[in-house]
């Protein structure tokens, strides 16, 4: 990442620049003898800036030699142990270098460089916010000068993060803070450009241009691409022709020549794009279960359940009132039939989930009830409010729908009918999906794995769970009664 370092190696220099300078006079006003002294912050600094040195040219051993002479005259100057974070960081120990960064902070909290320096660091290691919160403590400080390369900094690690508003946002900041930050500019260029706002791109193009007076061989290929994007092939082709002439051996030059610029680096970031709005478009919609469409009776997960014989026979009258307005129409009778079927499954459901909250009931009395109710009530409703026929074709298909919601019904029961061996109360602990859990949620409250929780509901890690769906926290064949 750009600049992440800099402003060590600037502060160091000019504080080196600025070391004291005495004239002493010795019997000849003529010839002075010039004395140099130096404190040991200065000596410090000096050593910093050679360790900087050494450590550029991959000599880390000198490096660090220099770093603890630093330490040595100045132990509690906060570039030392900047300087020592930027060290553990090329050498790859991450941990000593967030000591450092640490015990800079301890010297001076409001340290504008230390805070860039350290949430630059803590962007390569992925800790996406805690960078953001250090950068914006740097900007915050009003004596800090490097606003608009912090800005920039925040961007591309936002870009990192895939969260591209947040880039655009700071990208525009640290252009406010420096129209002629040539960095922010192409920076800002290859951004537009991956969100397909073709038009912008080419506006910070000019700017980028007449802001750097130079060419690069990736700024050329990017102009190419954006003006073929908006159908402008004659100016696409003098940007070709450009990058081929002024830097034949590019790697972009070569691409031209082979493929025509398929491919440059800014449509990767353009897939990136691309994909991301993607997976957030064909994210499915959370589907609110609603656990009574019944008007009259009004039952819901809060609601006072009524009883399970009220529910039948209200579904009941629901469904032979149905048949007797549409007695005319063989169809109709077909239609009623899916009607009865969707609202008995539906009331078989409520019953289930009622004796789930109420450890009290007996699974076997509500089965009883249930077949009970439905297989004497709903044919024998039927008859001699249709003509002779159709009630015959509805008894056979109500026969048929009545073997129909059986296996539904053993279907659903299944897993409470093998807890319960004699008739007392379940004990099966539950929990019921509210907005925004998931398996991983559940798992963390109740302290269960979740590939247990996986198998106790017959159900896998990539599906999505509904609002108000029921999950078992612990196995249904082996709860204990209470």
């Amino acid at each position: 990442m750009p600049k992440i370092y800099q402003i060590i190696a600037v502060s160091v220099l000019s504080s080196v620049l600025c070391a004291c300078v005495t004239q002493n006079y010795e019997n000849n006003e003529e010839n002075p003898v010039i004395e140099q002294s130096s404190s040991d912050d200065e000596i410090a600094l000096t050593r910093i800036s050679l360790a900087m040195g050494y450590l550029n040219m991959g000599n880390t051993t000198q490096a660090k030699l220099n770093l603890e002479k630093a330490k040595r005259f100045a132990p509690h100057l906060t570039k030392v142990y900047t300087a020592f974070a930027h060290y553990y960081d090329t050498v790859e120990e991450p941990e000593q270098a967030i000591t450092a960064f640490e015990k800079a902070l301890s010297l001076d909290a409001d340290d504008a460089d230390t805070l860039n320096n350290y949430g630059v660091f803590l962007c390569k290691q992925a800790a996406y916010d805690e960078s953001e919160k250090y950068m914006l403590k740097a900007i915050a400080v009003p004596s800090y000068l490097q606003v608009s390369q912090s800005y920039e900094n925040l961007a591309l690690c936002q870009l990192e993060n895939k969260r591209f508003d947040k880039a655009e946002l700071y990208l525009a900041k640290s252009i406010a803070h420096s129209p002629a930050n040539s960095s922010a500019l192409f920076q800002m260029l290859r951004l537009q450009y991956a969100m397909g706002k073709y038009d912008e791109a080419l506006l910070y193009l000019k700017r980028y241009e007449k802001s750097t007076r130079r060419f690069t061989p990736n700024a050329l290929a990017l102009a190419f691409k954006a003006y073929q994007k908006i159908n402008n092939q004659k100016i696409a082709k003098n940007y070709a022709a450009m990058l081929v002439k002024m830097f034949p051996n590019s790697y972009e030059s070569q691409q031209y020549i082979l493929n025509g610029l398929q491919q440059v680096e800014a449509d990767t970031l353009a897939s990136q794009f691309v994909n991301l709005n993607k997976s957030k478009n064909n994210e499915p919609k959370k589907r609110v279960m609603v656990l009574s469409p019944n008007k009259k009776t009004g039952i819901s997960l809060k609601a006072k359940p009524q009883s399970k014989n009220k529910l039948l026979e209200n579904e009941k009258n629901t469904a032979n009132q149905s048949l007797v307005n549409n007695t005319d129409n063989k169809d109709t009778v077909t239609d009623t039939k899916s009607t009865i079927k969707n609202k008995t499954t539906q009331t078989i459901g409520k019953a289930l989930l009622t004796e789930s909250l109420k450890p009290t009931s007996s699974v076997k009395t509500v089965e009883k009830n249930l077949d009970r109710k439905r297989d004497n009530s709903i044919a024998s409703s039927l008859v001699g409010k249709v003509d002779s026929k159709v009630a015959s074709n509805a008894k056979n298909k109500v026969e048929v729908l009545t073997s129909d919601n059986k296996n539904t019904q053993k279907e659903q029961y299944s897993s409470a009918k093998s807890l319960s061996k004699n008739s007392n109360s379940l004990a099966i602990p539950t929990h019921i999906i509210a907005k925004g859990e998931g398996l991983f949620t559940i798992s963390k409250k109740y302290n269960i794995k979740m590939s247990q929780i996986e198998r106790w509901n017959k159900i896998k890690r990539s599906e999505i769970l509904n609002v108000g769906d029921v999950i078992y926290l612990a196995d249904p064949k082996k709860a204990h009664k209470r």
